[in-house]
């Protein structure tokens, strides 16, 4: 039964899109894996909210960029905090790529993920 839980669990987090299998271990015999986008990505701030209540969200931004293959949204739920409850609210993202400084903005329920941010710098 305990099994039967574990799999759903486990195929609700596929369907997410971000879960990922267990990284295996190093063999040095092999070439290194070819570097993930968001490996070219420092985010530098990241704040959720509308008018002047506004939350903190650069952990959390960070962690679901760095996951392979992770589209997520500016939403509540994926962002962990809902400022201002029942209102639109807006997702601003401070990052830099090679050095340069650039900002990325979208409005509640946008699609962010790593390619997103690096197509938006042009």
């Amino acid at each position: 039964m305990k099994a039967h839980l574990v799999l759903i669990a486990a195929a609700a987090l596929i369907l997410a899109g971000c879960a990922s299998p267990p990284r295996p271990v190093a063999n040095l015999d092999q070439a290194p894996a070819a570097p993930t986008p968001a490996a070219d990505l420092l985010i530098i701030s990241a704040t959720y909210g509308s008018g002047t209540n506004y939350s903190d969200v650069t952990y959390r931004v960070n962690d679901l960029i760095r996951t392979p293959g992770c589209d997520f949204y500016a939403r509540p739920g994926w962002l962990l905090a809902d400022p201002t409850p029942g209102w639109n609210k807006a997702l601003v993202i401070v990052y830099e790529v090679k050095g340069k400084r650039h900002v990325f903005t979208t409005g509640e329920g946008g699609l962010v993920n790593a390619s997103i941010l690096l197509h938006a710098k042009k």
